[in-house]
């Protein structure tokens, strides 16, 4: 624990060109999430800046939980982390947006309103890493440095869930609703090309599909029936998720996987 603590000291920390990156993404995130309310009948400049401002605040807690999270797995596991911003995803998701409001999906893309997160690229540190068996950089590694960020996100719904309960907040929603967002996007398994066969790096689902498909499945259907509980029955079971979770990867594992 001392050791990790030291880690945590000397190297934790967001680069001012991060920290730039990250604020971009977060604009975007925050302007597809919040412009369903600006445009039509209803259009109000006063409220659809600040729908903006606030998407804009709880996009920017829920990014930070999440990549610091990331970052800290990295340093636990010997490694080093760096926020990379996907550019080719901010226009993907602005188009997207535009294209929703265009063929009036404003309700579906209220509740869906896609928008991808970015990456963190790793890279070993040979000194974190003295010691460990075959040293090299190793999948498993990387699935659970990914795994972590909207993993933090659904550990912070578990916090603001009891309270939305007992006052019933549109605030207390609006955030959690972030929070599922974030989690669902980054674990879309997705390449991050910049250029045509120019690989650089991926999604945090695509780290944790090529570490453990299974894991993955798993993971990521429990946490869609969390979050299809959540949007459109507001009920909040991590059981209920984790069981048809568990139920869907049988179904996979038995399908694809048993017959190797």
């Amino acid at each position: 624990m001392h050791e990790f603590a030291s880690r945590v000291e000397k190297r934790f920390r967001f680069s001012s060109k991060e920290i730039g990156r990250i604020l971009i993404a977060v604009l975007a995130a925050a302007f597809v999430i919040s412009f369903n309310k600006w445009g039509g009948e209803t259009f109000n400049f006063g409220a659809g800046l600040g729908n903006f401002i606030l998407s804009f605040i709880l996009v920017l807690i829920s990014f930070f939980l999440h990549f610091s999270a990331q970052k800290l797995m990295a340093l636990k596991l010997g490694y080093k982390s760096e926020y990379k911003l996907w550019v080719n995803g901010i226009i993907i998701s602005v188009f997207l947006c535009f294209l929703a409001y265009l063929f009036y999906l404003g309700p579906l893309h209220e509740i869906i309103p896609i928008f991808f997160t970015g990456v963190l690229m790793y890279d070993i540190v040979p000194k974190l890493r003295a010691g460990v068996f075959r040293g090299g950089v190793k999948h498993s590694d990387l699935g659970m440095i990914a795994v972590a960020g909207p993993l933090i996100n659904i550990l912070l719904i578990a916090v603001l869930a009891p309270f939305f309960i007992a006052t019933k907040s549109p605030f207390l929603l609006f955030f959690i609703k972030i929070n599922l967002w974030v989690a669902i996007f980054s674990m879309l398994p997705i390449p991050t090309f910049e250029k045509l066969r120019k690989f650089q790096g991926g999604t945090t689902g695509l780290y944790l599909f090529i570490a453990s498909r299974w894991v993955y499945i798993l993971f990521f259907a429990s946490l869609v029936v969390f979050a299809i509980l959540i949007l459109l029955f507001n009920i909040f079971s991590y059981i209920i998720a984790l069981l048809l979770g568990i139920a869907i990867t049988l179904i996979y594992y038995n399908r694809f996987e048993g017959e190797k």
